[in-house]
């Protein structure tokens, strides 16, 4: 754990004295091996001394490769999504506007909405600031969390943070570029490359090291300029929040949402995360994983951010605040559906006018069935002749269907999971044939109701598979909702 003071941080000048230092350090060592090498290969041509060709190509190859990577190069900023203005959202500006005067900053020039649980902030030059706000972490904090996330932000601008960030990104950058430089990419290194691109690993690696450790100190020096405007217990429970959600917003774009774009269908992704992070296995997925970090996350060397547990450590003695009653902070938005749009917009492209919408209720059977309708097409012979009654037997010929199916150089284990898939979508078409209801709410598996009877296709499959459940279980099943005689593929069994 830090013993630092929370508000403590290196000096600004402090800051810049040592990211000059070992910039002009790496400089100097480029150079000097850069020039060594050139000198090994042209001196002894101009000389007496003794004479290598293949040395001298070597040297000068090597050596150039050097100059070619410590070139300095302009860095490029590509916007991260849509720009938005006071005219659009004159209330999140508004905050924005708050916490800059509260920090004695100005406005960034430019803010950009993104779709994730992040906000940050850069400077594309020494005074054009830029300012990042995820859509989604609105969807999960409230307007004063917000605040204490948003005045965090100052605080790098406050501390010189974004003047600095340039610069050590930038050497960091030449740095790999020159070890890439002095590889052929492939693995098969000769050992003069090896041998002159150690001591820019070790450089490289020390640069790292120490260029962490002053982020760090930023970090804890933010989190106080956060926690002076909003109170310990309201940016405590923010930096929970964002902690514990960010991994299962990335499971839940991976697992929900792309699924629906690759059909080039448009869901309500806020409404669908709602829905997603209230799931009660989600949920409890969440508060495991954020209790695990609260309890073993750990600081490396090179972790430009403290752990979770450091940066609440470090706040420990700073005033709690008053109770927060805020409302959820997505309400600072004019229109979030449109805002949500325009970011989505920017992520597909140019295609993004062909994207349909989709209602989450609807994506059973715009997204699931047709899927599902593809599948049955591409694999008949999995399907064809097997009914929901028998269902038990086409599983457990899986491995042989599997052989007969898949190429020499396809990995088995995958070819039998593909085959499970195919069946699963097999009973799913039957039991929709049958006006069963198919549903794939956000955070749970794909279903068929009718009524208050509800059957998982693809998990009752797997767990047959597994042997979760017996084939006699299965049929009693079907048998009950009278539907063992459904065909899952087009031919009707004999």
């Amino acid at each position: 754990m830090s013993s630092a003071p929370a508000s403590a941080g290196p000096s600004l000048a402090g800051r810049f004295a040592a990211a000059i230092a070992l910039t002009i350090g790496f400089y100097v060592l480029a150079l000097v091996l850069s020039l060594g090498l050139l000198a090994l290969a042209i001196v002894p041509w101009l000389t007496a001394a003794p004479q290598n060709i293949w040395l001298s190509i070597t040297a000068l190859v090597l050596g150039g490769s050097i100059l070619v990577a410590i070139f300095p190069r302009r860095l490029q900023f590509t916007e991260p999504g849509p720009k938005v203005t006071e005219a659009d959202e004159p209330r999140l500006m508004g905050l924005i506007s708050e916490e800059a005067k509260a920090a004695g900053e100005s406005v960034p020039e430019d803010v950009y909405l993104t779709m994730e649980i992040n906000a940050a902030v850069m400077q594309r030059s020494r005074t054009h600031r830029v300012m990042i706000v995820g859509v989604p972490l609105l969807q999960i904090l409230s307007e004063r969390e917000l605040r204490g996330v948003i005045a965090h932000e100052f605080g790098h601008y406050s501390g010189g943070d974004t003047r600095l960030g340039p610069w050590i990104y930038r050497t960091r950058e030449t740095i790999g570029r020159t070890i890439v430089q002095l590889s052929d990419g492939d693995g098969d290194d000769s050992w003069s490359q090896t041998l002159v691109r150690l001591p820019f690993i070790w450089y490289g690696n020390a640069f790292l090291r120490i260029t962490a450790a002053i982020s760090r100190r930023q970090e804890f020096a933010a989190d106080a300029s956060a926690v002076r405007r909003t109170g310990r217990a309201t940016y405590v429970a923010a930096l929970r929040r964002v902690h514990g959600n960010a991994p299962v917003f990335d499971s839940y774009w991976m697992e929900e949402v792309v699924p629906v774009l690759d059909t080039k269908r448009r869901p309500p992704v806020g409404d669908g995360f709602c829905h997603f992070v209230g799931t009660k296995a989600i949920e409890e997925a969440a508060q495991a994983y954020l209790d695990r970090e609260l309890q073993e996350g750990k600081t490396d060397a090179y972790d430009s951010h403290p752990s979770l547990p450091e940066r609440i450590a470090a706040i420990e003695g700073m005033p709690d605040g008053d109770p927060d009653d805020s409302p959820c902070s997505i309400e600072l938005l004019t229109d979030a559906a449109a805002a949500e749009a325009r970011v989505l917009d920017d992520l597909i492209g140019l295609d993004a006018r062909s994207f349909k919408p989709v209602a989450w209720d609807e994506v059973g059977v715009e997204i699931y069935v047709k899927r599902a309708e593809a599948a049955a097409k591409n694999f008949p012979q999995v399907l064809d002749g097997v009914t929901l009654a028998s269902l038990p037997d086409a599983v457990e010929r899986i491995p042989d269907t599997a052989n007969v199916l898949r190429a020499p150089e396809d990995d088995p284990k995958a070819a039998m999971e593909g085959v499970a898939g195919v069946l699963g979508d097999g009973v799913l078409l039957a039991l929709h044939r049958a006006g069963w209801t198919v549903e794939a709410p956000p955070g749970q598996p794909v279903w068929a109701r009718l009524g208050d009877e509800v059957i998982l296709p693809h998990a009752a499959v797997h767990k047959l598979w597994a042997e979760e459940l017996s084939a006699a279980e299965w049929r009693e099943l079907v048998q009950r909702y009278d539907v063992g005689r459904l065909p899952l593929g087009e031919r009707v069994p004999a």
